[in-house]
């Protein structure tokens, strides 16, 4: 996509992001994630480049990604609750209430089961802080996010209750 959405434009952002009045958000985020899956193998959609720096001190992982203006992402969901960093830029992400606009600077705290859908408008910096003493990024990964297959016994194991996404600003 060569123009940048503005986050004024609810309704191009809602084409873009999907048509999510009255669906369940984790269906929202899953379809998303396989559409684009499925563009991106078609070529219909060239992948963006996600630059990712990685943080270590002790008992802390800081995982930074660096997002262009005008790309969007489909993050994994995560085990835990943890603090996130939005250093700079800005993005619309889809939550269980809508489409949200963020700004930087900005801290947001994430609690476990959550997977997040954003649109950048600017080039953004987003670094998400886990606890952790782990150091190799493989054991990192198993250590704070849910594999795709397991999403659905992980939101009942931590008594997540799907709620339908009601507001849609389009």
């Amino acid at each position: 996509m060569s123009e940048i959405i503005s986050p004024d434009n609810t309704e191009l952002l809602t084409y873009v992001l999907g048509e999510i009045h009255n669906k369940l958000y984790i269906d929202v985020v899953r379809d998303l994630k396989q559409q684009t899956e499925q563009k991106l193998e078609s070529g219909e959609l060239e992948p963006a480049e996600f630059p990712i720096t990685h943080h270590f001190s002790d008992g802390v992982y800081m995982r930074q990604m660096d997002a262009s203006a005008g790309t969007f992402c489909v993050s994994k969901m995560h085990r835990t609750e943890h603090q996130n960093i939005l250093l700079k830029g800005a993005l619309t992400i889809i939550t269980e209430d809508g489409l949200v606009y963020l700004e930087a600077p900005q801290v947001i705290k994430s609690k476990p089961g959550t997977m997040r859908v954003g649109y950048f408008h600017q080039d953004t910096t987003w670094i998400t802080i886990h606890p952790t003493h782990e150091t190799d990024l493989a054991a990192i990964e198993r250590e704070v996010i849910v594999p795709d297959e397991e999403i659905e016994q992980f939101l009942a194991s931590i008594g997540h209750e799907p709620k339908e996404i009601l507001l849609c600003h389009g």
